[in-house]
């Protein structure tokens, strides 16, 4: 069920470690891989339908220093769409102020019919991409009933309710970047984690080893295995510059894996 990586820092730091180890989880993750440069003025992405551990584009990308303070990285086992690169995560629009979102996501949307009628102009055919339009158009309409561009906390409150819709019977785990802040939610157990230092978050599915380089100055730790934290189920989250900056209200909706949800995906693996 996909894993997620991220990073929000105070200062650029070179990933290509800790990238090299989450991309050597794509054995039970096979389906493609993505990652997302948010150090130029707009995102730099790069998306393929390949292993990401014998992918020669991610071989490429590691081939030369990763300097960035945002990041997110994404490996897929698909589980609603085909395996192709329209399907691979990060995915990325703007609103209507032009701030430009993109998102990664783990997990299933087994019955949330207000996404439907995304099917009808996404470009893959994945539930993550239709949570991205989802959100970004509850952005558009709270910037239309505004008539102005929203504050940081006006974007967290809508992405906080966004959750809140979707959570209830289904697997949601978000990182979303909006050029400006960083918006985690999970309501899986062991989704994903966290591990901060002062000025620097990073967040996995897996605890990475070589989180340690990032952290053991800051920290003045030997290991990065012992800082690594789950992170808060039900609770929206908002990161600036390493530090957590919002966090929204519990809302309940823990998701439990399934007998009924199981075959769901089986079936729907079988049509790929």
């Amino acid at each position: 069920m996909c894993q997620l990586f991220a990073i929000n820092s105070r200062k650029p730091l070179d990933l290509r470690s800790q990238l090299r180890e989450f991309f050597s989880h794509a054995d039970e993750n096979p389906h493609g891989w993505g990652f997302a440069d948010f150090s130029q003025r707009g995102p730099e992405i790069v998306r393929c339908p390949q292993r990401a551990d014998t992918s020669a584009a991610a071989e490429q990308l590691l081939a030369h220093p990763i300097q960035t303070a945002n990041a997110l990285a994404h490996i897929r086992f698909a589980t609603v769409g085909q395996v192709d690169a329209y399907n691979c995560h990060p995915f990325t629009t703007t609103d209507s102020s032009s701030r430009r979102w993109t998102l990664i996501h783990k997990g299933t949307i087994f019955d949330y019919e207000p996404l439907n009628p995304y099917f009808r102009i996404q470009r893959g055919t994945t539930d993550s991409e239709r949570i991205l339009l989802y959100l970004v158009d509850a952005q558009n309409q709270a910037l239309a009933e505004k008539g102005a561009p929203l504050e940081a906390d006006e974007r967290f409150a809508v992405f906080s309710r966004v959750c809140a819709q979707l959570a209830p019977g289904n697997c949601v785990n978000l990182i979303a970047y909006d050029s400006d802040m960083l918006f985690v939610h999970t309501n899986y157990q062991g989704a994903i984690n966290l591990l901060q230092a002062d000025g620097l978050a990073i967040f996995c599915t897996s605890e990475l080893a070589a989180a340690a380089q990032l952290v053991a100055a800051p920290m003045q730790a030997t290991t990065a295995e012992a800082a690594w934290q789950p992170l808060s189920l039900n609770t929206p989250l908002a990161f600036k510059h390493g530090a957590e900056v919002l966090r929204g209200e519990d809302h309940g909706q823990q998701y439990f894996d399934r007998e009924e949800d199981t075959r769901y995906l089986y079936q729907d693996f079988a049509a790929l």
